[in-house]
């Protein structure tokens, strides 16, 4: 009787331990979750309106896609950009709306998400992404208005300058730009290669 009762007892304990360890993990998790920090930037992977870097293209409603400027053609870099314009994602909060997001992609997979907003709501934009994702983490130089966001996954480039009527946000995926650069180094081989076999 005295053993089950022991058993039990250990029992309990290894189960009360185990929720105090998880209770401990999520909250130590909890607070990287919070805004004003690189980690939620990574952990959105984009600006966290339905619209996800590395995510299929296909997943999006295609009601609201189209080619940016008409131009269903692939770019340098093997790419299609189209023009999303779900009214859902055209707003950043705070009363900041976005004239146009822009979606460049890679074999299907969103490679860059481009938010343009009007030139006014530059300051705007600037101190709602560092609320957001903390201070910027580079500015190339004092004499641009181009401030960078750089994590293990993604990049933010805020780009914008007064004699333009647009400013650009420009999320990007550094795992799809990967791909995308290693695929170029392949073809790049493969076409040297068969050069080498034709002149051969």
């Amino acid at each position: 009787m005295e053993k089950r009762i022991y058993h039990k007892a250990i029992s309990g304990i290894k189960i009360a331990l185990f929720i105090i360890i998880s209770c401990q993990w999520f909250m130590a998790n909890a607070q990287s979750l919070k805004t004003g920090s690189i980690t939620y930037l990574t952990l959105n992977n984009g600006p966290g309106n339905n619209v996800v870097l590395g995510a299929d293209i296909k997943d999006l409603q295609t009601a609201n896609l189209s080619y940016l400027d008409g131009d269903g053609r692939v770019d340098a870099d093997s790419c299609l950009k189209y023009a999303y314009n779900d009214p859902n994602v055209l707003t950043l909060g705070d009363s900041l709306n976005l004239d146009m997001v822009g979606i460049r992609a890679y074999k299907d997979k969103v490679v860059n998400i481009y938010l343009f907003f009007k030139i006014t709501d530059a300051y705007k934009v600037l101190q709602k992404f560092i609320s957001m994702y903390g201070q910027f983490t580079d500015k190339p130089d004092n004499y641009s208005d181009i401030y960078n966001w750089n994590s293990s996954l993604l990049t933010l480039s805020l780009r914008y300058q007064y004699k333009a009527d647009l400013g650009v946000a420009i999320f990007t995926s550094k795992t799809v730009q990967n791909e995308i650069v290693a695929d170029k180094q392949k073809a790049t081989t493969g076409d040297y290669s068969q050069a080498l076999s034709l002149n051969n």
